[in-house]
């Protein structure tokens, strides 16, 4: 066999060569054997082939060396059987992905395949378009899209990093606490409050602080009565912080909620509660707070006084331990995957509940194609809910069971569609941000449980940007109060069908802190459209959003952002 010259870190995979080739119109091969097929790997890319014809294929690899990060990876598919031992790989329908663990993997031609095996390539326009890996500073394990467009991550290790989608170019921002594994959503003002941090594993910091985007500078305000790790900050209609849960200095679990009220914290007595890690919380139309999961039992807190805990009706799957949850219109929360009980097998399904009724209860909707744990649900400008990467297989983070293909759910149909696959098993840590332009920055994965450090980050364009040319908005006010109209500068005023609202993303652990959407009501009027912003701050609480205009084609424009509130 040849020998490729490796890489700075990647030596040569050759996947060996084989007999025949498939054609997808011939019938079932004679004694019940597989066909086989002959593939190049490419030295330092990754590798994706597809196999959707009735017959199976057979791949032999060989491996000349490994990567000095890991071991190769060959993520299963449900109709994908590995023998590992003769490195053969039998792919019946499906698809067989091959990467190396820790490497920022470029795109990779076919044309190294021997054969056709009747497969034509996606069109963009119904599953989207990946870019390659890129690098990135750190593991992003925490995410924010900033008021201007710009995104602020931080991980375990490593100095915090503003990313600029427009030049490409990190500006690091130092902060004096260690910041992995706290609590954070945006304050009315546009800055983000930062709630607790690390000590050692299940041991959280009581530290406070706020970072400002236009100064880009941390200041320490004052800090909680106890530390947290792993806890869930919202912003609430008055505008305070509420965070609840986590672990403190002891590493005992923390039972009581503070709110920050803009000049300190105020606790919640009356609500003490040990919910677990990173709890998926909501403020509902009704001006409570609803705790979603990841707990079988839903319930609502509200923050008056010393607090108080109402159950409502809990999950019929159950427990969805690092499933996801996203409130995709006002009021209404889907919570989907996840595993119960904890480390095992993890679900596809999903259900929704309607927090705007006298009685809500859950009910399912369509599940996913692919059941997921250690994954991020995330809101689009057109309502729908994007979920990106995660495994299916039992145990905290089993990289073995990689999700690679998006999948989006409508909540009109209650159906979910598959999406373009990703290049880079992105587990536990990893996460999910809606850029200002539409896109989908999706990041991190590492910095614990023994998992390769993923310092990269790739971006997806839904396949809404592959319809046509995009609206624009050429002109905007920087803020809205509630109920009132503003004009909106466009051109394309006579294509615009929707007018959406989507509050800016801070996302950790499977879980966006601070993201909501909401339709709104607008007429066209000379030079544009005016829009009617959201009656009441328990529909979208105060701060900033992105405005989207969309057409016709389902193409959204640039998001502006708004102050609303």
């Amino acid at each position: 066999m040849l020998r490729a010259k490796p890489t700075s870190r990647l030596f040569a995979l050759l996947l060996g060569l084989v007999t025949a080739c498939q054609d997808h119109t011939r019938s079932e091969p004679s004694r019940g054997e597989p066909e086989q097929i002959a593939v190049l790997y490419v030295c330092g890319n990754g590798f994706d082939l597809q196999n959707r014809s009735p017959s199976p294929i057979t791949v032999q690899y060989e491996v000349i060396g490994t990567s000095e990060e890991g071991e190769l990876l060959l993520p299963p598919r449900p109709d994908q059987r590995t023998a590992s031992t003769t490195r053969l790989i039998t792919l019946h329908r499906g698809s067989l992905e091959v990467s190396f663990q820790g490497e920022a993997l470029s795109p990779v031609s076919n044309s190294a395949v021997a054969c056709s095996t009747g497969l034509a390539a996606e069109p963009r326009a119904t599953r989207g378009e990946w870019t390659p890996a890129f690098a990135w500073p750190i593991v992003a394990v925490h995410l924010h899209l900033l008021p201007d467009g710009k995104v602020l991550s931080w991980g375990a290790v490593g100095t915090p990093q503003v990313w600029d989608p427009e030049t490409g170019e990190f500006t690091t921002s130092p902060s004096t606490t260690q910041l992995f594994c706290s609590g954070h959503a945006f304050l009315p003002d546009g800055r983000l409050m930062v709630t607790g941090g690390h000590i050692t594993e299940h041991h959280g910091l009581p530290d406070a602080n706020v970072f400002d985007p236009a100064a880009r500078a941390w200041t320490p305000v004052s800090p909680m009565r106890r530390g947290r790790w792993y806890p869930t900050s919202t912003t609430l209609a008055d505008g305070s912080l509420l965070t609840l849960g986590g672990r403190d200095q002891q590493g005992s679990e923390v039972d009581l909620p503070e709110v920050w009220t803009g000049g300190g914290w105020r606790s919640l007595p009356g609500a003490r509660r040990v919910v677990p890690y990173y709890p998926r919380m909501f403020v509902a139309p009704n001006g409570l707070v609803f705790y979603a999961g990841e707990l079988q039992e839903a319930a609502y807190l509200d923050p008056a006084g010393s607090g108080q805990w109402t159950p409502v009706a809990g999950s019929n799957y159950g427990q969805r331990d690092y499933g996801s949850a996203v409130m995709y219109r006002p009021g209404k929360v889907m919570i989907v995957g996840g595993s119960d009980p904890p480390e095992g097998a993890p679900t596809n399904t999903a259900e929704t509940i309607d927090l705007n009724g006298v009685s809500p209860s859950w009910r399912y909707t369509d599940p996913m194609s692919r059941p997921r744990r250690q994954f991020n649900a995330t809101l689009l400008p057109d309502g729908r809910v994007l979920a990106t990467g995660g495994t299916s297989a039992a145990g905290f983070s089993n990289p073995s069971g990689a999700v690679h293909e998006a999948e989006v759910w409508d909540p009109v149909s209650g159906r979910w569609s598959l999406l373009a696959p990703n290049r880079v098993t992105r587990v536990y840590h990893s996460t999910t941000l809606l850029l200002q332009d539409g896109r989908i920055l999706h990041a991190g994965s590492g910095d614990g449980a023994h998992l390769p450090r993923e310092v990269n980050a790739e971006i997806f364009s839904p396949p809404y940007l592959f319809h046509g040319p995009r609206p624009s908005i050429t002109d905007a006010p920087e803020a809205v109060g509630y109920g009132q109209q503003i004009f909106l500068a466009t051109p394309d005023a006579g294509q615009i069908v929707r007018m959406t609202l989507v509050r800016l993303g801070s996302v950790t652990h499977g879980f966006d802190q601070n993201q909501r959407f909401l339709e709104l009501s607008f007429r066209r009027a000379a030079g544009g459209l005016m829009i009617t912003a959201p009656a009441r701050s328990d529909l979208a609480p105060p701060g900033h959003y992105l405005v989207f205009a969309v057409n016709e084609a389902g193409v959204p424009s640039m998001g502006r952002t708004v102050r609303v509130g």
